[in-house]
């Protein structure tokens, strides 16, 4: 796969932070849930192109900073989200390829179940609920935001994949037992609306982080 350059700002040369001084319509804004997989598709892509365009301005010092002790820092947010997609990858290899062929027209709304909508709800920022990180899915300390985004929009392209491979077939129909808690079980088509909430999550969390990171001490 080829890798896309990503260009990160010196963090010695000076910038502008364009809309992070100082008020909250500077971070991610409220997203209607996806009905379609292209709304769905539309949506991963724009998450990709956001953390790009975070961490282009910012800078590496301030993606690789954190706000204080436990809070993480945007390349944390990002190597946290790899981790949660790796998760994933090998169930949906899995489960798409078995869901039968959809009834429904092509693109038409999918049916998103209680799990679906209840986590996606959850998870769309801001933060309603704040809960602790199983221990599989914590980010290490020391990583650079260079590596991670890249890795990070690899495996958006892995999603972005999947999603393609959804066409045609019921994933609203077929459920799967989420590898953070084996007790809640939702449809494909409720896995991937979840995984779209939880990355803008961390993007807002991100955006909060460099937002504060470079208000000037008084």
């Amino acid at each position: 796969m080829a890798r896309t350059q990503i260009p990160i700002a010196d963090a010695s040369v000076p910038r502008e932070i364009s809309g992070w001084a100082g008020t909250p319509h500077a971070t991610s804004e409220h997203v209607r849930r996806a009905q379609t997989l292209d709304e769905l598709e539309a949506q991963f892509k724009a998450i990709g192109t956001r953390f790009q365009a975070l961490a282009a301005s910012a800078g590496r010092d301030l993606c690789n900073a954190s706000t204080g002790t436990g809070a993480w820092s945007t390349a944390q947010c990002l190597q946290h989200l790899n981790l949660s997609s790796d998760a994933y990858f090998p169930i949906w290899q899995q489960v798409i390829a078995a869901a039968g062929p959809r009834k429904a027209e092509l693109n038409g709304p999918y049916r998103t179940d209680f799990w679906g909508l209840f986590l996606s709800w959850i998870l769309e920022p801001p933060a309603r609920i704040r809960s602790r990180t199983v221990a599989h899915l914590e980010p290490s300390e020391c990583e650079d935001v260079v590596q991670v985004l890249q890795e990070f929009l690899e495996r958006q392209e892995r999603i972005l994949a999947a999603l393609r491979r959804c066409r045609g077939r019921a994933i609203d129909q077929v459920k799967i037992a989420s590898p953070v808690d084996a007790r809640i079980r939702y449809s494909i088509w409720s896995s991937f609306l979840v995984n779209a909430a939880h990355q803008r999550r961390h993007l807002w969390q991100a955006e909060q982080s460099i937002q504060t990171l470079s208000v000037p001490v008084r």
